[in-house]
């Protein structure tokens, strides 16, 4: 997984920078040209992942950056040895900033912290590399910070110190300390909750655009079906046995009738040629 800072676009990454800025601007006054006070570990980076400081960053913030360094990083990387003379001989060539401490060498890390103080009254940028002046530096407010990912320079957005800082001069603007605002509190007294309006119209769905409930009907215990007996849903029990016997009965007596009129019909009429006993038997 690729990290933050170095997956963001080319865009995106000054869009923010250039919103930071004008924060620092419009809150603490840290206006261009910028003076950004570099550490030896800063110089290093740089050198390692060949990022030109004087051009990249100056890119970065849009705007002249003035890269600085103090006596205290150029004795730091003289002391480390041949694998810091690169960087000795580049940070020979930044600007020289005097050292708030007075004229005495000491470590680097305490020299920035020196010059950071609790406000950063000098109005720097600050270049550190190394996690534990970077923390440093994040807890003074108004202290803008610049590192060097594997060969991205980035800078930090304003840091929770910045921030309270910041709210803390917004507050003393608008003339209100925190004992008046606890007086006035007190003063309105404990706020009843806003009863919620009963909301008009129907409750629920409505019931035009519903199905009707379905009727459930009861049904009786089951009984054995027998040949004479059929059940049949919604209508009384009806006995087929004895239909069929009445439509036979009637059935035979139509029967019965044709019968005895194809007879009338098929003997003569008196007058005429007499029949024989087989035609009258039959």
């Amino acid at each position: 997984r690729r990290r933050k800072g170095f997956a963001m676009g080319k865009h995106k990454r000054y869009k923010r920078v250039r919103k930071n800025l004008e924060y620092y601007s419009m809150n603490f006054g840290i206006n261009p040209p910028y003076k950004l006070i570099v550490d030896g570990e800063f110089i290093q980076q740089s050198l390692r992942y060949k990022v030109h400081i004087k051009e990249q960053i100056p890119k970065l913030f849009a705007n002249t950056v003035v890269p600085c360094v103090t006596k205290c990083t150029v004795s730091s990387l003289k002391r480390k040895g041949s694998n810091y003379s690169g960087a000795s001989i580049i940070a020979k060539r930044f600007e020289r900033l005097p050292c708030s401490h007075g004229k005495k060498v000491i470590d680097e890390e305490e020299c920035l912290k020196h010059i950071a103080g609790d406000r950063n009254e000098s109005k720097l940028l600050f270049g550190a590399q190394k996690v534990s002046l970077r923390n440093a530096i994040r807890a003074v407010p108004a202290a803008p910070l610049v590192f060097i990912r594997e060969c991205v320079p980035i800078f930090e957005p304003p840091a929770k110190a910045t921030q309270e800082k910041f709210k803390q001069e917004l507050d003393g603007k608008l003339g209100l300390s925190k004992e008046e605002k606890k007086q006035i509190e007190d003063l309105k007294g404990p706020v009843e909750e806003q009863k919620r309006r009963k909301r008009k119209g129907p409750k629920g769905p409505n019931p035009l655009s519903c199905k009707k409930k379905r009727k459930k009907v009861q049904a009786s215990p089951k009984k054995k079906k027998t040949p004479q007996k059929v059940r049949r849903e919604g209508e009384e029990e009806v006995k087929i046995s004895e239909r069929k016997k009445e439509w036979r009965k009637r059935r035979r007596r139509r029967g019965k009738k044709k019968k005895s009129a194809d007879e009338v019909t098929d003997l003569p009429t008196p007058g005429t040629t007499q029949m024989t006993k087989q035609e009258v038997s039959s």
